[in-house]
């Protein structure tokens, strides 16, 4: 060992404490041949601590170094000598290790257990739960401005709005098919307030219920539906979501619990919660007992409004028949499971049957309907 043969002849003050009594004896501490030698009066050798087994009990440029022969012993040296502690330090390159403590190990894994599984309570229970709590209590003012800024990041998000536009539909009689057809289903849902049904110019088929009262039918929806009962029942879907604030609920929970305090609190335009509930909006997949709900609302809309609920359901039945799964044509589809159980349901329910009713649209307004994006800027 050459390191510890150019200290061979060093000594330094030192001070022992044999783990027995509280007072320090004055000695010397020199090396062995694999030993750091203790030496007390008369060179008598009190002590012989192997090096592979010394350690340090003070920190690394500590003014002193408090030595043990071995952890968990009671005896202590205590140096304040550099060269000494230096030369200690250079011939004993395990001093400052420190043993894997198993006990820790375990404490530290069951608390990042316990960690784990507080994230995961509140991800999945106390948000959903707050969201669900705390969507009633904001005000309608507030849950617009909201809804208007999610439908600004919707159009942005799938580049239907341009420079000059918001990528909404506007031809003259379009619109005015589309608020008889929101008037007749509005007048059978209870509601505080007037919805906003608009029609996105964008291929997809898509319709999303959005806070404060919002609702966009996409074009695409609308140019795959063969009448306009098949529309009407798809709105009076989204009509049954708002009811029961679903939207709203659902933007909570992508805010998270910051997010839900500030829009409670009125500050509802920060840059990411727009961004996240556009994306929660345009994505949304409620889950099954809100689509449940919704499907209840809409049959009951649909049975007081004197409408049929079959075409509802088969036109989704056909959509599939039509394309398969592909996400471009069925994104509203495939956000909506158990579409054959959902199917049935509506058609048990369909208090019209194959009886007389009267149309939602005349065959006037349902052309200028689909013709509603054609002259969107009118």
């Amino acid at each position: 060992m050459t390191a510890l043969a150019d200290y061979a002849r060093l000594e330094a003050q030192a001070r022992y404490f044999d783990g027995k009594s509280a007072r320090p004896r004055e000695v010397f501490a020199g090396f062995g041949k694999r030993s750091l030698v203790i030496i007390g009066p008369n060179d008598a050798a009190i002590a012989h601590w192997p090096l592979a087994s010394l350690r340090a009990v003070s920190g690394r440029g500590a003014s002193e170094m408090t030595l043990v022969p071995e952890l968990g012993s009671d005896e202590r040296l205590v140096l304040d000598d550099p060269l000494m502690m230096d030369a200690i330090a250079r011939v004993c390159p395990d001093l400052f290790r420190r043993p894997v403590n198993a006990q820790g190990l375990r404490y530290a894994g069951l608390w990042g257990l316990g960690s784990l599984l507080s994230i995961v309570v509140i991800v999945f229970y106390l948000i959903p739960l707050l969201a669900t709590q705390l969507a009633p209590l904001i005000p309608y003012e507030r849950e617009r401005a909201l809804g208007d800024a999610v439908a600004n990041q919707v159009s942005l998000l799938l580049g239907a709005a341009g420079q000059d536009d918001d990528g909404i539909c506007r031809g003259e009689e379009g619109l005015k098919a589309l608020k008889a057809m929101t008037d007749r289903l509005q007048a059978h849902a209870s509601l505080p307030y007037e919805i906003q049904v608009d029609v996105l110019d964008h291929s997809l088929v898509n319709a999303i219920a959005m806070p404060g009262g919002r609702i966009f039918l996409f074009r695409g929806l609308i140019d795959n539906a063969e009448t306009p009962e098949e529309v009407a029942g798809v709105l009076a879907h989204e009509i049954g979501h708002i009811v029961h604030r679903d939207p709203t609920t659902g933007v909570l929970r992508t805010a998270g619990t910051a997010g839900m305090f500030s829009m409670i609190l009125g500050d509802i335009f920060g840059a990411g919660i727009i961004a996240a509930a556009g994306e929660a909006a345009l994505n949304a997949s409620y889950q099954r007992e809100a689509e449940a709900r919704a499907d209840d609302v809409a049959l009951q809309i649909l049975a007081d409004a004197g409408l049929p609920s079959r075409p509802f359901a088969m036109f989704f039945i056909r959509l599939r028949e039509r394309y398969g799964d592909t996400p471009r044509f069925l994104a509203y589809f495939a956000s909506h499971p158990a579409m054959q159980d959902r199917a049935d349901r509506a058609k048990a329910g369909d208090s019209v049957g194959g009886g007389a009713y009267t149309p939602v649209l005349d065959d006037r307004n349902w052309v200028a309907m689909r013709n509603i994006c054609t002259g969107r800027d009118e």
